[in-house]
């Protein structure tokens, strides 16, 4: 099959926004998001959609942290961090290290992050393997290594990537496998047993981890699912996210040790040239920092953790096909038609409850879904009514169009 051009699929993509833009399913403005509502054109839906998985960004703490640091250094501290440092880094970088067990490196934006380290942690000589299922920006990142040789791996196919390792191990390669660890379109967890495995089995191979989706709402204070399973090796990197569940700004680098840290830190370009974090959103990261690791915060978790249980249960008893089973709030109904899964998603708009279209190029082509999230900000009774109307509207779906994926 020839290889789409950027042209091609730019146009590709544009098109793919037209018909659910004219149903008003993309690009709409939300006079309020957060909480267990959102209002969207005017209108008040119960809110399915949000990555504030442990719902803290109207905490009073992390408010205070943001008021507390606009207040001290104004809305802005404009130098570039190879020049000056903002106090509040040092702070929070402290914390994070706390938080993860590890050298943590932040950077103003979770996508910035793959820019500064990727280039640095790989070399020419390497072999870079990604997961297909990766995020965009971890693709992207990819893009800039030149001269190294990047492959494409089937969406957590370990014996695939184990054929990989085997291959280029015979002419001395190290090899880097780039996934996420929560996946988040599908919902899923990368396999990290197997990931484990294969990491004392093979020397040469490094891991770089995307766990942008499981920060704050799984582990020890909030550390993600990847630092869990794999952060006792020194041959894996995590890079975290300081917006969605965190509820601040920004992103970070989890390393194996303070000199990787201080090479990323020196030689990542972003690292070097981009703007830095606005204090209000550094003060509000801080608060977030001290918040996960107060004795209290797996309460909280807890919280989340029965939400998900109840979504669970609820689709287990109306029987919606979701895409994994895997124990994220993270779910996925796909179809086999975009216009099936349109309607899914206007159906539900109708009936007063807000969740997200994906298409491609965030989802295959062959595969449009509805994509709903449960956080801390869902009562266990809306999170009841809501799946009993998503099975009512799959139901009622035309089954010669539209089938769900079995994973």
């Amino acid at each position: 099959m020839p290889r789409l051009t950027r042209a091609r699929k730019n146009k590709t993509v544009y098109r793919m926004f037209e018909e659910p833009l004219a149903q008003g399913l993309l690009l709409n403005r939300a006079e309020t998001g957060n909480g267990p509502r959102c209002v969207v054109d005017g209108k008040t839906l119960r809110n399915f959609g949000s990555c504030s998985y442990m719902g803290l960004e109207r905490h009073p703490a992390l408010l205070a942290g943001a008021i507390a640091a606009l207040e001290t250094y104004g809305s802005q501290f404009s130098f570039s961090r190879a020049y000056l440092d903002s106090p509040l880094y040092q702070g929070l970088e402290e914390a994070l290290d706390q938080i993860t067990g590890r050298s943590t490196l932040v950077a103003p934006s979770t996508t910035l992050a793959h820019l500064a380290a990727l280039p640095v942690l790989v070399s020419d000589d390497d072999v870079v393997l990604i997961d297909q299922f990766a995020h965009a920006s971890l693709h992207m990142a990819t893009d800039l290594l030149k001269g190294t040789i990047v492959e494409r791996i089937r969406h957590n196919r370990m014996d695939l990537l184990e054929e990989r390792i085997n291959a280029h191990g015979r002419a001395g390669r190290r090899t880097w496998y780039i996934c996420d660890g929560v996946y988040s379109m599908l919902g899923d967890f990368a396999d990290f047993g197997a990931l484990a495995a294969l990491l004392d089995r093979y020397p040469q191979l490094h891991v770089y981890v995307d766990d942008a989706h499981a920060m704050s709402w799984t582990g020890k204070h909030g550390r993600g699912a990847a630092l869990s399973h794999l952060g006792d090796s020194d041959r894996v990197v995590v890079a975290l996210s300081l917006n969605k569940a965190f509820s601040a700004a920004g992103g970070a680098l989890a390393l194996p040790s303070p000199s990787v840290r201080t090479q990323i830190r020196r030689c990542g370009g972003p690292m070097v040239f981009s703007g830095p974090i606005q204090p209000p959103m550094l003060g509000a990261a801080v608060a977030s920092a001290q918040l996960h690791l107060d004795g209290g915060f797996s309460s909280l978790q807890a919280e989340l953790q029965e939400r998900m249980a109840a979504a669970k249960d609820a689709i287990a008893r109306f029987d919606v096909p979701v895409a994994t089973t895997d124990w994220t709030p993270i779910f996925m109904v796909q179809f086999e038609a975009v216009r099936a899964a349109q309607h899914a998603v206007r159906e539900l708009r109708e009936r007063g409850i807000y969740c997200c279209l994906s298409t491609f190029p965030a989802v295959p082509m062959d595969k449009p879904s509805l994509r709903f999230t449960v956080s801390r900000h869902n009562s266990v009774a809306e999170i009841e009514e809501f799946v009993a109307q998503l099975a009512d509207v799959v139901a009622r779906r035309d089954e010669t169009q539209v089938s769900a994926f079995a994973s």
